[in-house]
């Protein structure tokens, strides 16, 4: 079986004082998801809660460069242990299903497998919590946790981890953001983020992640075109972005 593209999503409690809505992880230095080669894989993302923020207008992230970081990316060892288990894990699900015509049920969703739009899984990975991912799931150990926690401090918690797979041919998914915000009367800081790490560089082609820059700002929630970025990260490069910011995932063609 080729290669196809993956990603982790975590979640955490926390504190934040910043306007960012992505961030993907530059160097040490600066801070600026049956499968193949065309197909997506995602694992992980970070719920966090924050300090209130006074801006009440989106800041201008178009101007912004976003490069790609070999510093906090994961290691070749580390991706492949994730894709082989995220592909693994599709495969079994679905040899379950076939055997059992299960189909209906499919359409349904299971606790471990939802499509999410045709093409489109979101897996829940039990063997996540098996020590030899604790690169994942340990806050002391996870390489991104130092840019977390400069975010949102000392105080967080993971409350998800799992896999996003877009087989070629999966649609494009709905715009839509993760949460809503904790009040509508003034805008609060970041109460959640996500962490998507890719399994496989993305492309324009494989469904990479299309975020709306500047709609996890109160009345800026709508999609807008010319806010649109896409990071093409290398495989292993953290994405982190704020819980409730606009984003789809791209159709992988």
């Amino acid at each position: 079986m080729e290669k196809g593209i993956s990603a982790v999503d975590v979640g955490l409690p926390h504190k934040v004082i910043t306007n960012d809505t992505v961030v993907t992880l530059l160097d040490s230095t600066t801070c600026s998801p049956t499968c193949s080669k065309s197909d997506t894989l995602s694992a992980g993302s970070v719920e966090l809660q924050a300090m209130e923020s006074d801006n009440d207008s989106p800041p201008d992230l178009k101007s912004r460069r976003l490069t790609p970081s070999t510093h906090w990316r994961l290691t070749q060892q580390q991706i492949d242990l994730c894709y082989d288990a995220a592909v693994e894990h599709y495969e079994k699900v679905m040899y379950t299903v076939k055997a059992r015509a299960l189909f209906t049920e499919l359409a349904d969703g299971f606790d471990l497998l939802r499509e999410r739009g045709r093409g489109r899984f979101d897996m829940e990975l039990p063997v996540f919590d098996d020590p030899k991912f604790s690169f994942l799931t340990d806050l002391e150990r996870a390489s991104w946790m130092p840019v977390v926690r400069t975010i949102l401090g000392e105080d967080v918690a993971l409350v998800h981890k799992g896999v996003f797979l877009s087989l070629p041919g999966s649609e494009m998914q709905v715009y839509h953001q993760d949460g809503p915000h904790l009040t509508t009367k003034y805008q609060k800081p970041c109460h959640a983020v996500n962490v998507f790490i890719p399994l496989v560089d993305l492309t324009r082609k494989n469904g990479p992640t299309e975020f709306c820059l500047g709609t996890h700002i109160l009345d800026y929630e709508y999609f807008a075109k010319e806010m649109v970025e896409t990071p093409l990260a290398k495989a292993g490069t953290p994405i982190i972005f704020d819980y409730r910011l606009g984003h789809r995932g791209l159709g992988n063609s």
